[in-house]
């Protein structure tokens, strides 16, 4: 199976869904065989009813830390799922140990939970692979946005430069967060059509365009964080085609999403967040060689 290192990386991510406990993983097929790890990956929960959770593996390219996203809504455990989407609406902006600006208190937490649990694995690792071996750090949706944060601690506090590929993520912190991660981080965010959550917690821009949704005016006034993207863009488009950012892009994007709303079209806004085979990113990403 020939697939590129993005690729494998959002396998990696998807794969990540499948984790209950610490230890082995439970193979998710087809993400499972495509993410083409070198070894059995290990797995590591952490937090209240184990709501976050991450892998740690190794592929030809080095040692990849994927972190579970959200759980969805079909997800069978409805205390750990609702704990989990609180979790996610956790967005007060906080310190984080050692970190620049301000961060999602939800992700840090997040991260936190898990990061005692990570650490010698990795270390492990990438002393195995040898010292040019490469840190990666991944994931989809919530998953994406605690990969930004893993990727400035990995570098404060181990000195480690890990790259960051992110999917459908939410934005980690602030704009002071955001300049100093541009600053040391080699990162790429991938984005697919009108998926929203790439866009939230709002930055300055998308809450004045937010504000032309009639029925989302009273609660405009609630939004006043300075949320931001880290990374650089390559957004998908509906026909399948990556395009990099830019301010036409981000116009029309942000238009898009109001006229969806004020219709009603939140169905398809849902769909356009999938990781999985069908939806936007897989089909990108993976265009051929893991989807039946």
């Amino acid at each position: 199976m020939s697939t590129s290192l993005e690729c494998r990386l959002l396998c990696a991510s998807m794969t990540a869904y499948s984790l209950t406990n610490d230890g082995p993983i439970t193979a998710q097929q087809p993400y499972f065989d495509a993410a083409q790890f070198l070894d059995d990956p290990v797995g590591f929960v952490g937090g209240n009813e184990a709501i976050n959770a991450c892998l740690v593996g190794t592929i030809a390219d080095g040692v990849v830390v994927a972190f579970r996203g959200t759980l969805p809504l079909d997800s069978p455990d409805w205390e750990q799922k609702i704990r989990d989407w609180i979790n996610d609406l956790d967005a007060e902006l906080v310190r984080g140990a050692g970190l620049p600006g301000l961060v999602h208190a939800g992700f840090w937490g997040s991260l936190d939970s898990l990061w005692a649990k990570l650490l010698p694995e990795v270390q492990r690792r990438l002393t195995q692979s040898g010292p040019t071996s490469q840190l990666y750090v991944t994931g989809h949706s919530k998953g994406g946005a605690i990969a930004d944060l893993a990727a400035m601690r990995f570098l404060i506090e181990r000195g480690l430069g890990a790259k960051a590929f992110t999917y459908a993520a939410p934005h980690p912190g602030n704009e002071d967060f955001a300049a100093a991660y541009g600053g040391h981080i080699a990162s790429v965010r991938y984005e697919y059509a009108d998926d929203i959550v790439p866009l939230l917690p709002p930055s300055l821009a998308f809450r004045h365009m937010f504000a032309l949704v009639p029925f989302a005016k009273p609660y405009v006034h609630r939004l006043d964080l300075d949320y931001s993207a880290v990374g650089t863009l390559r957004y998908i488009t509906r026909a399948g085609a990556i395009v990099p950012d830019s301010p036409m892009l981000r116009f029309q994007r942000y238009t898009r999403l109001a006229e969806l709303m004020v219709t009603g079209g939140f169905e398809e806004i849902a769909q356009d967040h999938r990781g999985v085979c069908g939806g936007g990113y897989m089909g990108a990403v993976c265009p051929q060689g893991v989807c039946p």
